[in-house]
């Protein structure tokens, strides 16, 4: 359990406030009794936060995003187990929440010794995406929580190329600072890999043009106030010039070759 001053110790060190570090604490904490359980190693971390936990991406996230390859039978065994838990640790209590596919849960924790307010985060588990490049990793972290198991995750690789059809399905500027920063870390945009992961949203053919214009078509204010509340209070001035450079160096990179 994390106390107050370790709270505020680990807030003025990241430079941010102490809800998002109480957020980030409960996601490590939940990430290490889960991959404790049986069978755990065929559910697949991914997403933004993993971006910033496995890979030091310098930007905070808010969910936790799985791929998972279990029947439901097997995974809602396993997924009790954690809840059960972790209820009995921290005050955190888990709710299942209605979505079109997959399961979500909504984790709450409220602890006044802790913070005044609740904090919540999404858990979202899906079933339907088959794992192309599984790896695993240990987490190191500043936090008072002690892993005993790998974290199992999809690949670097894996992850910019969910990325991509993120930015081709939505538009946020959390999956553009995600994007750069892996290809900035080695990741390279493997039309292939794309390809294959739009599928899921019956998408064919070479999309890597759309990529350039939904680039394109974001704005300044829109990347602004999206990361925003994720990154260090002393980068939030610099993001005009962050977006500036992202979208020249991701454009750069989409050129033909």
């Amino acid at each position: 359990m994390i106390t107050k001053n370790q709270l505020n110790a680990l807030t003025a060190t990241m430079k941010t406030n102490t809800m998002t570090i109480y957020r980030e604490y409960l996601q490590i904490l939940f990430l290490s009794r889960l991959y404790t359980q049986e069978k755990s190693n065929k559910i697949f971390f991914k997403g933004g936060t993993a971006i910033h936990l496995l890979f030091k991406a310098p930007r905070f996230s808010e969910d936790l995003d799985f791929s998972v390859m279990l029947s439901e039978k097997e995974f809602i065994v396993c997924i009790h187990e954690v809840f059960k838990k972790l209820t009995y640790e921290e005050k955190i209590i888990f709710k299942e929440r209605k979505t079109i596919s997959g399961k979500r849960f909504l984790l709450t924790a409220n602890d006044p010794e802790i913070l005044p307010h609740a904090c919540f985060i999404n858990l979202d588990f899906s079933f339907r995406e088959k794992i192309i490049q599984p790896e695993k990793s240990i987490i190191d972290s500043q936090y008072p929580v002690i892993f005993t198991s790998f974290v199992h995750h999809i690949s670097a690789q894996e992850m910019c190329a969910e990325k991509i059809r993120a930015l081709i399905t939505r538009q946020k500027g959390r999956d553009l600072f995600d994007l750069w920063y892996l290809i900035s870390k080695g990741a390279s945009i493997d039309s292939d890999l794309v390809q294959e992961k739009l599928k899921f949203y019956k998408m064919t053919g070479d999309q890597l043009p759309l990529l350039a214009k939904r680039i394109h078509a974001f704005t300044e204010k829109d990347f602004i106030v999206d990361m925003k509340p994720f990154v260090p209070v002393n980068e939030r001035d610099r993001l005009k010039e962050t977006f500036d450079y992202i979208t020249s160096y991701l454009l750069e990179k989409l050129k033909p070759s």
